[in-house]
């Protein structure tokens, strides 16, 4: 039985990398403006290559923080190293890379905890989610209203915010109530298991949930500030003004937006356009902006992952992280 599961283990994880592989592959091989892409790489000047090094330079920075954050998640659970908390967060994104909205990330997420946590890391790895979410609403919608007050003004936006600020509320008591609400749930009559899981995430407190807002704040600064160098780098003329308004809305979109990872690209891109073609005609670059932040801050790190996830021996074979 034992060595079955682990041929299962052996299938499923090459199952996994193998597909992301294959759609990455066919996602760059129909990339729009690939040749416009080379030129500008070519040709572009010692300033504009600055922004582009810029954004590079940044994104571990993005995938630190969320290391982090996932590292304080997880710490009512089990003593995560930082180290394996970048290994669970990278392999993440490859096994959220061929599922819905990145659906899958938690398992990569929590085979990096030992296996008694796993169903507590599936709660965890809920939060973490919802608390990014949040703040890209937050700012979303404060960055919407001026832009659409801007260059949308016949739009029933009053009617829109009040629509979004109130699953932006209800989304912020359900973040707030998961712990208690957790707890109610598994006290009643319910597997052990279950209720064991449920423990570490009831004793979340209110400070803890701050703090992992005030991370995802700063990495939402962090991956905005990005886009705005790369726009940079193409010569898209937006002011720093223009930029705190438009990003947030863009944002806004895209995390809104069903979609797999790996069609990521093509709706960054659309919606790139969509929001900053009221500032350029410069249709190419405004698109290229939206793909290359994508290969950039998502598809990097994904392989990066995929080595994790191929290197990973058996689903029980992981010894607690805190011995790393």
């Amino acid at each position: 039985m034992k060595e079955s599961n682990h041929k299962l283990f052996e299938a499923v994880k090459w199952i996994v990398t193998l597909a992301a592989y294959g759609f990455l592959a066919y996602k760059l091989a129909h990339i729009e403006y690939r040749d416009e892409l080379k030129h500008t790489l070519v040709s572009t000047n010692g300033v504009r290559m600055g922004f582009l090094l810029a954004v590079i330079l940044i994104m571990p920075l993005n995938w630190m923080l969320e290391s982090r954050k996932w590292q304080l998640l997880t710490s009512s659970t089990v003593k995560l190293s930082f180290r394996a908390s970048l290994k669970g967060v990278l392999a993440g994104l490859c096994t959220g890379f061929v599922t819905p909205n990145r659906f899958g990330d938690f398992a990569g997420r929590v085979y990096f905890l030992p296996d008694s946590c796993r169903l507590t890391g599936v709660l965890l790895s809920f939060i973490n989610s919802v608390s990014q979410s949040l703040v890209v609403t937050l700012f979303g919608v404060i960055g919407a209203g001026f832009y659409v007050s801007t260059f949308y003004p016949d739009i029933n936006y009053p009617a829109y915010l009040i629509v979004v600020l109130l699953v932006l509320v209800l989304c912020s008591i359900l973040y707030y109530a998961f712990p208690g609400l957790v707890k109610k749930i598994f006290s009643g009559k319910w597997a052990i298991k279950l209720r064991q899981a449920a423990i570490p995430v009831s004793k979340l407190s209110l400070r803890s949930l701050i703090l992992f807002l005030i991370i995802s704040v700063i990495r939402y600064v962090v991956f905005c500030t990005q886009f705005y160098f790369m726009l940079k780098f193409f010569g898209i003329e937006v002011s720093a003004v223009q930029a705190l308004s438009a990003i947030p809305a863009m944002y806004l979109l895209i995390t809104f937006t069903p979609s797999y990872a790996v069609s990521d690209a093509a709706v960054r891109g659309s919606y790139a356009v969509l929001i900053f073609g009221v500032y350029s005609a410069n249709v190419m670059g405004i698109t290229l902006t939206g793909i290359l932040v994508w290969l950039i801050n998502f598809v990097i790190p994904m392989l990066a992952g995929s080595f994790f996830v191929l290197k990973a021996k058996s689903w029980k074979s992981v010894e607690s992280p805190s011995q790393e």
